[in-house]
This record gives structure tokens, C-alpha cells and sequence, in this order.
């Protein structure tokens, strides 16, 4: 059975998961915040560190009833992962290199696809 989001465990991190979801769903934001970056200071590692902290993405459905309330969430952040673990793995020197993949434009439409399953609107 479901869980519903006022019995999860650690909503404060489903909270900070949305909030992150947001950021890589939106490209403009990313240009905006990302790309301007001095390339030694890596506003999406800020993202990953969140990701392998959580441990949302890593293991999914270990966080049902914690972080993620149904199984179409945790095949979400299966899908997200996968995308996103090709996108970082390519050869790249800096933060607007990577964003600026074709590959990256899949981490977007994940990332929205998220939002979505998790019943947020997105842009």
C-alpha cells in the first residue's frame, strides 16, 4: 500500500529532493547558476552530494516510506539516475561542458518526469 507524504519518515528530505528536482529540471536556471561558476567550484556536485547523501537515486526503494511514498516514485528516481550517471560519467572539464550535452537534456526530462510522479507541477 502507499504511504502517504505525512507518514514518510524524513519528509525535510523529500522536501530537499523536490527542491533539487526543480534545479535540474530547469535549464535556465542551470546556465544561470551553473555555467557562471568559476570551474574549480562545482554548483552540481552541490547536487550530487545531496543525491549521494540521500541516497535516493543509489537505492530507491529503501527510501520508501522515508523520502518516497509509491513505487512509480521510486521508478522515477531509478530512471533519473540512470541518466544522470551517463551524463556525469562523460569526459568533461567543467560544469557547463556537462549541461551542455545531449545527453544532459535527458537528466532535464527525467528530473521533470520526477516532479510529476511526485505530484509536483512543473514549468
Amino acid at each position: 500500500m502507499p504511504h502517504k507524504i505525512a507518514e514518510l519518515q524524513t519528509p525535510w528530505i523529500r522536501a530537499q529532493l523536490i527542491d533539487w528536482l526543480v534545479r535540474l529540471s530547469d535549464k535556465g536556471w542551470q546556465e544561470e547558476n551553473w555555467m557562471s561558476r568559476n570551474p574549480g567550484n562545482s554548483g552540481l556536485d552541490e547536487a550530487l552530494d545531496f543525491f549521494d547523501d540521500s541516497g535516493v537515486l543509489a537505492e530507491p526503494c529503501g527510501k520508501l516510506g522515508f523520502v518516497l511514498i509509491d513505487e512509480e516514485e521510486v521508478a522515477a528516481m531509478q530512471a533519473l539516475n540512470l541518466v544522470l550517471d551517463r551524463a556525469i560519467s562523460a569526459p568533461s572539464s567543467s560544469d557547463a561542458e556537462i549541461i551542455q550535452t545531449r545527453v544532459w537534456d535527458d537528466v532535464i526530462g527525467a528530473a521533470r518526469r520526477a516532479l510529476i510522479a511526485m505530484g509536483q507541477e512543473t514549468h
